[in-house]
């Protein structure tokens, strides 16, 4: 997770989600329950994802509970952010892949006083060693994705292993 204090500004004091929590995500689908954003996301994904069915697995995110099994896609939406070792969890997430497989990371960095989130640039560092390239598609401007206008960054990665 990042904020001010690791882009600069030492003295701002992180988030505090305690107090923001009833009104922290006013849209908790984030837009998905809307038609016009389902069919934004499925044209999306069609592009970044594999032609076949996929499996939809649940479980801690930073270490799923798949055992041996290797995978196509790992494919996150805002989730890299949250989580306290970030590198660690790619690393886990690379080992998850089949050759050929690739990451679709949807993340971004937003917020009013306080910005969270995963800058593209970073998570491009933190990529590079696990991936053999990695492109960026800026997403902030697709008001659809989002059921509304969005003025922060918002992206996913693609990324072949």
């Amino acid at each position: 997770m990042t904020d001010e204090r690791e882009h600069g500004d030492t003295t701002a004091q992180p988030p505090d989600w305690d107090a923001r929590a009833a009104r922290f995500d006013d849209e908790p689908d984030h837009g998905l329950r809307d038609p016009a954003v389902r069919s934004a996301w499925a044209a999306r994904l069609s592009s970044w994802l594999p032609g076949h069915p996929a499996e939809v697995l649940c479980g801690p995110a930073e270490a799923p509970p798949v055992g041996e099994r290797r995978f196509d896609v790992v494919l996150v939406r805002h989730v890299l952010w949250a989580l306290p070792d970030q590198a660690r969890a790619l690393r886990h997430w690379r080992r998850l892949l089949r050759p050929g497989g690739r990451f679709v990371l949807v993340e971004g960095v937003w917020g009013e006083l306080h910005l969270v989130g995963v800058p593209a640039d970073r998570l491009l560092a933190l990529l590079a060693p696990l991936t053999a390239g990695a492109r960026v598609e800026r997403l902030s401007g697709d008001s659809v994705l989002w059921g509304k206008e969005v003025t922060d960054e918002r992206y996913a990665v693609v990324a072949g292993v």
